[in-house]
């Protein structure tokens, strides 16, 4: 009896040094849900502040009831959110090289019109839409301006509005029904930076300045802060846990690659003003087009599905898509490009390589972790030589096909048709790296549960 005690005494004593052990230990290791929470949180954050979209179609939501509201709301909400989002996350090399082509246009046309980079991203976003004015305000405008004139006696010249910043002082002089509400119009189509420029020209259009343009964003410099913050303690963790030794979770790997290729969308996308819901009105009639804008009208109507669809893989599809034809600015378009090639064209190719390539080369932080298989390290390692690989090798097979076309165009263009190989086989290396990291989440080696001992990077006594 004596005997049993004693032992019972022992197990309650060790159980409770036990118990007193457990927060101290607990402390020293993450939770798998931590791990996900993290990684899942620092992508969209900065994909959220990274993605510089496009003005959207304008609407009047005046007059219409709640349901029509609401219909109009979630139509917008997975065009202009949902959907680029979804896009990002999936292509996200693609969207920086649209971004270093917006980057590009947007300079050019600065360049040409002696503006800010600023002003030239809000004419290639959309940000000058032509609106129709009804017949009925134009006919009460008429009127009031006769009378007016008939009233101090003066002649009565009717002419051509001329457009201003796109508010009321540009817009006709109507005679609205409600003094306190300004006449919408009817919206026809996005102005091209054609269009814009002439405008200009005849004095009819005016840019918005510094000040105007950084009122219509919707940024947010607390959030902006808040993400920076998230992001660098994410690269702090990683850095953190390879100088210790600790091995990274193939989805932290992927999530590193991810914020090198959003801060890269942030800095093409610097200028260009963030997340304006409603363009400019312009009321005027435009000239005739352009030979540009016929080139582009042309291209548009003779483009079928395929070739589209090979445009918008490579990122070129602003040279089949005349703004004339379309009611609004498509998420993704990367602007006008000329039909030669200069030097900046090039180097925003390369740019978009070299951040592809870089991005590929991160998952190498991968190379030697532990997987649950053999099998497994195996498809990982396949799949960052694949992305590592892919870019520049597109780079070298098209300058291949560029010289042997001088000498055999039959040749050439067989060399250039096995850029089309090269696509594909990279977003299979992208598919292998994504399910392998959602996969080897169920079977996490115990030291990828531990947490950096931070102690460890300061001096202490």
């Amino acid at each position: 009896m004596a005997l049993a005690v004693a032992v019972y005494s022992l197990s309650a004593s060790a159980a409770s040094n036990t118990t007193e052990c457990l927060p101290s230990c607990a402390n020293q290791y993450r939770s798998l849900s931590g791990i996900v929470f993290s990684c899942l949180t620092t992508i969209l954050l900065c994909i959220w502040v990274a993605l510089h979209l496009n003005v959207p179609e304008p609407v009047d939501t005046r007059g219409l009831g709640y349901l029509a509201r609401f219909k109009i709301w979630i139509r917008s909400f997975f065009r202009c959110i949902v959907a680029p989002v979804f896009v990002t996350l999936v292509f996200p090399e693609w969207v920086l090289g649209i971004a270093v082509r917006q980057f590009i246009a947007a300079s050019r046309v600065a360049k040409k019109i002696d503006a800010t980079r600023q002003q030239g991203f809000f004419i290639i976003m959309g940000g000058f839409h032509l609106f129709k004015q009804s017949q009925g305000s134009l006919k009460n405008q008429i009127e009031t301006r006769k009378e007016n004139a008939e009233e101090s006696n003066l002649s009565v010249r009717t002419s051509s509005v001329e457009v201003g910043d796109g508010r009321g002082s540009c817009a006709p002089g109507t005679k609205p029904s409600n003094p306190f509400e300004e006449e919408f119009g009817d919206p026809i189509h996005p102005l091209d930076e054609f269009d814009v420029c002439r405008l200009l020209q005849t004095d009819k259009l005016r840019l918005p300045n510094t000040a105007d343009l950084e009122d219509r964003c919707k940024s947010d410099g607390l959030a902006k802060f808040l993400v920076i913050v998230q992001t660098l303690w994410f690269i702090t963790q990683c850095i953190a846990r390879k100088v210790s030794k600790l091995p990274l979770t193939e989805l932290e790997v992927i999530t590193l690659g991810y914020t090198l290729l959003t801060v890269a969308m942030y800095i093409s996308w610097w200028d260009k003003p963030y997340r304006v819901t409603f363009p400019v009105r312009v009321y005027e009639t435009l000239p005739e087009r352009t030979r540009e804008q016929e080139r582009l009208k042309q291209r548009m109507e003779e483009a079928g599905f395929w070739r589209m669809a090979f445009q918008y893989a490579m990122g070129a599809q602003g040279e089949n898509i005349d703004l004339r034809s379309v009611k609004r600015v498509p998420m993704f378009h990367p602007g006008y490009k000329k039909v030669q090639w200069n030097v900046s064209d090039f180097g925003g190719i390369l740019t978009t390589v070299f951040v592809g390539t870089l991005f590929g080369a991160v998952h190498f932080l991968a190379w030697s972790s532990p997987f649950p298989s053999d099998h497994m390290q195996f498809l990982w390692r396949f799949a960052t030589i694949v992305m590592s690989v892919v870019p520049p090798a597109a780079v070298v097979v098209a300058v291949f096909s560029l010289l042997v076309d001088r000498l055999s165009e039959v040749l050439g263009v067989l060399i250039a048709d096995s850029l089309f190989l090269l696509p594909p086989l990279y977003f299979v290396g992208r598919g292998i790296t994504i399910v392998l990291a959602l996969v080897t989440l169920a079977a996490l080696p115990l030291e990828a549960y531990r947490d950096v001992a931070w102690s460890d990077f300061f001096p202490h006594i």
